[in-house]
C-alpha cells in the first residue's frame, strides 16, 4: 500500500519528467537552469533553499541533508566532484536511504535522456548547489 507521501513524490516526479521531456523535445534542454531542476527534482525533500525542510521531509525516515552546508563542512570549499558523484549515484556506494534517487539512472533510464543530457542536468544541479552554499565567515 502506498502512503500519501509516496504518492505525492511520485506525482511530482512524473509531472517534472513530463515537463522536461517536452522541453527536451523542443530543443530547450540546454536552457534549463539548475534552480529549475532543483525545484522540480529536489525541493520536495530538501526545501526550496536546500535546508532539508521540504514539504515531504517530515514523512521521510531520515531527514534530508541541508545542502547549503557542504562548503562550510569542507573548509569553505564546495566539493564539486563529490557532489556530482553523489547526485549521479551510479558510481558511489549507498549514500543514504532508498528515498534518495540515483539521478543518473533516473535521467537516463526513466526519462530516456542521453548520458550527455543527464550529465548536463547533474552539472546544472551542482552549480546551483554551489551558489547556495553558506561559507564560513559570510
Amino acid at each position: 500500500m502506498w502512503t500519501k507521501l509516496e504518492i505525492a513524490m511520485l506525482v511530482a516526479f512524473v509531472v517534472g519528467t513530463q515537463a522536461y521531456s517536452r522541453a527536451s523535445a523542443a530543443g530547450t534542454l540546454e536552457a534549463e537552469s539548475g534552480r529549475a531542476l532543483f525545484v522540480t527534482y529536489c525541493a520536495s525533500c530538501h526545501g526550496s533553499s536546500g535546508h532539508g525542510d521540504g514539504p515531504a521531509a517530515a514523512g521521510l525516515r531520515v531527514k534530508p541533508a541541508d545542502l547549503s552546508q557542504f562548503a562550510k563542512k569542507n573548509g569553505g570549499r564546495f566539493p564539486m566532484e563529490k557532489t556530482r558523484r553523489i547526485i549521479d549515484g551510479r558510481e558511489v556506494g549507498p549514500h543514504g536511504t532508498f528515498e534518495m534517487p540515483v539521478w543518473g539512472d533516473a535521467f537516463v533510464k526513466r526519462e530516456g535522456l542521453s548520458e550527455e543530457a543527464a550529465r548536463a542536468r547533474i552539472e546544472a544541479l551542482v552549480r546551483f548547489l554551489d551558489s547556495i552554499q553558506e561559507r564560513s565567515g559570510h
